[in-house]
């Protein structure tokens, strides 16, 4: 009896000791007396065997046997990734999560740049405008170690914030491997339509490397680009013959917005010496956007520039569009030859010289026709894009060589011109009678414009103007179609056959309200559009 008692009182004694020892050091050890943290598995300078971490194909399969989320400080071994990860108590500055692998040979070795250049944010960037294939961020990554590196890549390696409504899309490539001195550019594809304009800021980080970059997102205003006008007029002026070379030029160009808010980034623009600026800034719910003109031109003389700002607004410099805008704007009301543009803001007509009668009619009108021919001679035609101007009004005058005087304008530039009128006028030394009248005709125009259709209509539907004795067109019953583009004008438009002819080279014929059916008469036809 004595005995068990005894032996009940040692094994208690035992225990007692070991949970006063456990209480007073906490610590264990593994193959060592002497533990140097609260675990320490070692075997001074001959252990051989490693530490074997919780092996799984995800962290997110992870649990904390207690219940509730794994603790901070979890360690795992991501066999998916092969690497070791650690749940840590805040992610890139943001809520509790598993970091990417910790790999030792990516830390001071290999360097993250976003501020080379193409790097950080690229393409446009403007409340309520889609993201496109253009808008990524880029990160170049560098080895500069001695040994390969592998990294693993992923979308949620950028961090966007400041503006809602763009996330990353993707990541290329999803995975680098960098031998020694390499460099790889990584490309995060961004989607989305920001919500809102301000600053966006990406914030790339990778285990300990990382960057920031941020990009202004623009307003979107509605701006009234149409009605934008020259609040300070330019000085010179620049309409009646377009812009003078060694000329300096100022002025204010100013359009109306509504829907503003943050601030408008600057823009400037520069064309052949001369700049416009709008110098940037914050912007009311309404206001107008003023643009300052200045420089010296540098571009051919009566030439133009068209300036497309980042608002959208294309703000053109140069001669007006035709002669009835010159006698509009009160720029001239004197015939003569003046510089137009016919399309201005287009590229496909440079300024070039017009043929402006002011005062017939009530003025306006450009000349696109103009053949004086010498009797007995059979010329060609010539179908011009640019327009002719009048030499000599005088029958008898061969004007067949001259690239200023002769030729007609083509399609295009009737087009370009845009007329919603045509006057035609016309002499000969066959008999005294002078064709003179315009007409409207939607028909014919179309025809003339075109090739689309023929004349036919105009003979009831034209108004006689100074001077007019001829018979055609009012008597015209025959109309030609189907010409080759640019002959419409030329190639018997209207006429009554073998009897009253338009014809102006067709077939060795030039005539004018008659029929010689040949080349020996003085003509000289004349075409005038408003």
């Amino acid at each position: 009896m004595k005995k068990s008692h005894y032996y009940f009182l040692k094994r208690l004694l035992v225990i007692v000791v070991f949970i006063f020892c456990c209480t007073l050091y906490g610590q264990v050890g593994i193959g060592t007396p002497t533990p140097r943290g609260a675990l320490d598995i070692n075997k001074p300078l001959t252990n051989t065997h490693g530490l074997v971490l919780p092996t799984n194909a995800s962290p997110a399969n992870m649990q904390n046997p207690q219940g509730g989320s794994v603790p901070p400080g979890t360690i795992m071994y991501d066999s998916t990734e092969d690497c070791v990860k650690l749940y840590k108590q805040s992610l890139n500055g943001g809520a509790a999560g598993w970091s990417d692998c910790l790999q030792s040979g990516s830390s001071s070795s290999v360097v993250a740049d976003c501020n080379a250049a193409g790097n950080g944010f690229s393409g446009g960037y403007k409340k309520g405008t889609a993201m496109t294939a253009g808008n990524t961020f880029k990160v170049t990554l560098t080895n500069n170690s001695f040994s390969q590196v592998t990294i693993a890549l992923d979308s949620t390696d950028l961090t966007l914030s400041g503006v809602a409504g763009i996330t990353v899309a993707s990541v290329n490539p999803t995975s680098v491997t960098l031998t020694a001195g390499q460099s790889e550019i990584i490309t995060y594809t961004l989607s989305g339509t920001p919500t809102v304009c301000g600053t966006l800021t990406g914030n790339w980080q990778k285990i300990n490397l990382n960057c920031t970059k941020t990009i202004a997102v623009a307003p979107n205003p509605t701006i009234d680009c149409a009605n934008g006008t020259w609040s300070t007029a330019v000085s010179p002026d620049y309409k009646l013959n377009g812009l003078i070379n060694g000329q300096a030029y100022s002025g204010t160009y100013s359009v109306a917005y509504t829907n503003g808010e943050c601030s408008l980034p600057a823009d400037v623009v520069t064309s052949n010496g001369l700049t416009l600026t709008y110098a940037g800034g914050p912007l009311s719910a309404s206001g107008t956007i003023n643009y300052v003109l200045s420089g010296t031109y540098t571009g051919t003389n009566n030439g133009s520039v068209t300036f497309t700002m980042a608002s959208g607004c294309s703000i053109y410099l140069g001669p007006c569009t035709s002669c009835k805008q010159i006698l509009d704007l009160g720029l001239a009301n004197t015939d003569g030859v003046y510089w137009i543009d016919p399309d201005q803001v287009g590229i496909t007509y440079a300024p070039m010289r017009a043929q402006c009668d002011m005062t017939t009619d009530g003025g306006g009108w450009t000349l696109i026709l103009n053949y004086l021919h010498l009797g007995g001679t059979s010329p060609g035609t010539s179908i011009r894009t640019t327009l002719p101007i009048i030499g000599s009004s005088t029958l008898g005058t061969d004007e067949s060589g001259n690239t200023d005087f002769w030729g007609n304008a083509g399609r295009a530039l009737q087009v370009a011109l845009n007329p919603s009128e045509y006057r035609f006028y016309g002499i000969t030394n066959s008999h005294p009678r002078v064709m003179h009248f315009k007409t409207s005709h939607v028909g014919s125009l179309t025809y003339f414009k075109t090739g689309v259709g023929n004349a036919t209509g105009i003979q009831s539907s034209f108004t006689p103007l100074t001077g007019h004795t001829t018979n055609l067109p009012g008597n015209a019953v025959d109309f030609y179609g189907g010409v080759a583009s640019g002959r419409e004008l030329t190639e018997f438009p209207f006429y009554v056959a073998a009897r009253n002819h338009w014809g102006i080279g067709a077939i060795n014929r030039w005539e004018m309200d008659d029929f010689p059916n040949n080349n020996s008469r003085n003509t000289l036809h004349r075409v005038w559009i408003r």
